[in-house]
């Protein structure tokens, strides 16, 4: 007992609320954010939930299923923008990754935007229980080939648990599986 001790000592601040998170901060010029979120994707044993306004990034898409693969628990809810059958969301598709499309007749987001509907703009994922990986990057090639993007992967149970408490809440209450939303909406699945 007087071994586990000092690590039950050290490990006890992190199931504190308030506790300091430890976090890394990504830039899009100096740090290959596909290749860190993939690197994030490819180590997470447990699970993985991803809300993410735009997928198009082919690699990312098959890191996922790689994960589902070797039994990580994946989930993926998208904007409806990403619901064209993209080579990623056909990928995540046949790697039969649940996938979920954020519908904002379900959602009490209020408002438009000009000219169309409010969106799903997001772009979190929770890896585990302790792990999120947050930022402006959006899955595709040109948010990680072309333009300026951060990413922001923060270490903390308390943070993450706020993540999936929000996750949760926006996959049942405001998005349907990816086939009953086209089912809903035909027309969205169209190229």
């Amino acid at each position: 007992m007087r071994l586990f001790l000092p690590l039950i000592m050290l490990l006890a601040p992190l199931h504190m609320p308030g506790a300091p998170a430890s976090c890394e901060a990504y830039f899009s010029e100096t740090d290959q954010l596909a290749t860190r979120l993939m690197e994030y994707i490819d180590h997470e044993k447990s699970s993985i939930k991803m809300a993410i306004y735009s997928i198009t990034h082919r690699e990312i898409a098959t890191a996922l299923v790689r994960a589902k693969e070797r039994g990580v628990e994946v989930e993926v809810l998208i904007d409806p923008f990403s619901v064209k059958r993209h080579a990623s969301i056909n990928a995540l598709l046949k790697g039969k990754v649940p996938l979920f499309v954020w519908d904002h007749k379900l959602s009490r987001t209020q408002g438009a935007r000009k000219g169309g509907h409010p969106l799903m703009h997001d772009k979190f994922c929770i890896f585990g229980r302790h792990l999120v990986w947050t930022g402006s990057l959006n899955f595709t090639y040109a948010s990680t080939t072309s333009h300026r993007e951060n990413a922001v992967a923060i270490g903390s149970l308390e943070i993450a648990g706020k993540y999936l408490d929000r996750f949760a809440h926006m996959k049942l209450y405001e998005s349907r599986p990816y086939q009953e939303y086209l089912a809903y909406y035909p027309k969205k699945g169209k190229k």
